[in-house]
């Protein structure tokens, strides 16, 4: 009886604690005043970064895109059948998809210098319920990721806190200060490797959702890796400040691209925790297991009409559908967050919100076909009799006079 109430008063402040009202959201009347806060900074962030990167208002983190390019998402066929729900509910099904490659920063910069890299995958027509109503049922499903394991804030209060100081263009100020004295040691060391990235080509990146998600009954992050064998130019022109985007698209001209897409479950007896975004969940105990493709076919990526479009699209972790949910506080933020920049600049800049539903452009013309802004490559003629690339002919023999 004894040990009954001991274990009953040590539980109480955390069983009082788990049993908090939540809204509609899954917020705490503590965590939604954190949001709310976060909106306003980040809505700061946009006005303020406008002055300085000029028209049109951008988003308040990656605010530059390196571009915006056509893609197909592939579920495979033989993915297990834990993870067969939401967009991978049918084995070898397939979808058109956009893809947006970007710099982390909320301020326009060259790409030479040290940033996180992003990309956003938006896959179109998937269908099922929408798990957040109020974003419209548009069949979108979006996959959210940086080239950074873990995020340098633990939770939606570290989120808030933090962009109080961001929204004043103080970038470190809330995780070192001297006045009021100040440190968050970890969240520090991630945010420096974070902004210290530097590559050669987006498509050569592995990124990584650094938040869990549900699928199913199955708490998993994700990943997407290129695919093995792919090549790129070793001679990379840095001093063009927009170099990242010439190598992709000088890339997806040659040939197009693609990435695994992958998961990793989180598994018992392992540190694997759902609302600390600082911890990378070790893949010695967990390793990342491919269930899909992403394919980028050869095409351009250029073109004003491109580029609109691209920054007026509107990506959410809680665009999605059926059995999958994003997990912790800061997935629950970024629900509400992003929906608010995201009407916040469509607002200022005088453009509709639009979601996807093909390959084809806003403004483009009206016979829009499937393979809309695709490359055709046609063999030379006459064909080669020998394809094997590794064959040379033998030198003629000397003949004897």
């Amino acid at each position: 009886m004894m040990l009954r109430k001991s274990l009953a008063l040590l539980c109480l402040p955390y069983c009082l604690a788990g049993a908090a009202e939540v809204d509609e959201y899954g917020l705490t009347p503590e965590q939604r005043a954190a949001v709310e806060s976060a909106i306003q900074s980040a809505r700061e962030i946009s006005r303020r970064a406008e002055g300085v990167n000029g028209l049109p208002y951008r988003r308040d983190a990656h605010a530059k895109a390196t571009g915006c390019a056509r893609a197909l998402f592939s579920v495979n066929g033989d993915i297990p059948a834990q993870f067969q729900h939401s967009l991978f509910a049918r084995p070898a099904a397939q979808y058109q998809a956009w893809v947006r490659f970007s710099n982390g920063d909320f301020l326009v910069q060259a790409d030479s210098k040290p940033d996180a890299r992003g990309i956003a995958i938006k896959v179109m027509n998937v269908p099922g319920t929408p798990v957040a109503p109020e974003l419209g049922a548009h069949g979108s499903q979006d996959f959210i990721m940086t080239n950074t394991q873990a995020f340098f804030n633990r939770n939606v209060f570290d989120y808030a806190e933090d962009m109080t100081y961001l929204a004043k263009f103080e970038r470190t100020r809330w995780f070192i200060s001297l006045f009021p004295p100040r440190l968050h040691p970890k969240q520090f060391y991630r945010a420096i490797q974070t902004v210290s990235s530097t590559i050669e080509n987006p498509l050569q990146a592995q990124y990584y959702s650094m938040l869990p998600y549900q699928l199913g009954d199955t708490v998993l992050k994700y990943s997407v890796r290129p695919c093995p064998g792919m090549q790129f130019r070793k001679a990379v022109d840095r001093e063009d400040s927009d170099y990242l985007t010439v190598e992709m698209q000088h890339s997806l001209e040659q040939g197009g691209a693609c990435f695994d897409f992958m998961v990793q479950p989180q598994v018992p007896g392992s540190y694997m925790p759902i609302d600390d975004a600082t911890a990378i969940w070790s893949e010695s105990d967990s390793p990342f297991q491919p269930i899909a493709r992403l394919t980028l076919p050869p095409q351009k990526i250029g073109g004003s009409e491109q580029r609109a479009f691209c920054e007026n699209l509107s990506m959410n972790p809680w665009h999605g559908v059926d059995d999958w949910r994003p997990l912790g506080s800061l997935s629950n933020a970024r629900r509400l967050v992003y929906n608010a920049v995201s009407k916040y600049r469509h607002e200022k800049n005088q453009v509709p919100r639009v979601e996807p539903t093909s390959w084809c452009l806003p403004a483009g013309n009206n016979d829009c076909q499937r393979d809309e802004g695709l490359l055709e490559s046609h063999p030379t003629w006459p064909l080669p009799r020998v394809f094997d690339p590794l064959y040379r002919p033998l030198e003629p023999t000397p003949t004897t006079p």
